[in-house]
Order: structure tokens, then C-alpha cells, then sequence
């Protein structure tokens, strides 16, 4: 389902990734999460160069704060980016 481009963000986006880690707190289980993560990571970047020129700024806050989680994580997992 396509979701609007002014829609707010999806809870996954603003819920800090540490969330849905496990109780154990194993970087290595969200290995299993690569391919989504890495997949939200460059529509994050593709939103993010769409939204340098946009007089919204709390909008790319929101999108640069993402951007950033997810190359954390994505770094965590030994994935280049």
C-alpha cells in the first residue's frame, strides 16, 4: 500500500531501533533485519537528498535523525552503506 507523501512517518521511523532489539541486547540477531533495514536506509537517503532545498526543516530533522539510526545500525552489522 502506497502511503502519501505528507503522511506522518511510520512508528518504525520514530521508535528508536534499540526497541526491537532482543532481550539480550545481541547486535547480531537484528542480522536477520538486514535486508529491510538496509532497504528503509536508502529510501531514508533518496527522502533525504529530496528534502535538502525544502523550507521544512523539522521534516528533515526527522529524516536525518532516521538516516543516521539506520547507518548505526547498519554499521553495527558490518554492512557498507
Amino acid at each position: 500500500m502506497r502511503r502519501p507523501l505528507y503522511a506522518p512517518p511510520e512508528e518504525f521511523s520514530i521508535s528508536p531501533l534499540l526497541s526491537i532489539l532482543p532481550q539480550r541486547g545481541t547486535v547480531g540477531k537484528l542480522a536477520a533485519l538486514t535486508p529491510s533495514l538496509l532497504a528503509r536506509y536508502e529510501k531514508v537517503s533518496a527522502l533525504h537528498k529530496g528534502l535538502v532545498d525544502s523550507p521544512d526543516r523539522a521534516a528533515l530533522k526527522k529524516v536525518v535523525a532516521e538516516e543516521a539510526m539506520l547507518r548505526q545500525v547498519l554499521e553495527w552489522l558490518d554492512v557498507k552503506v
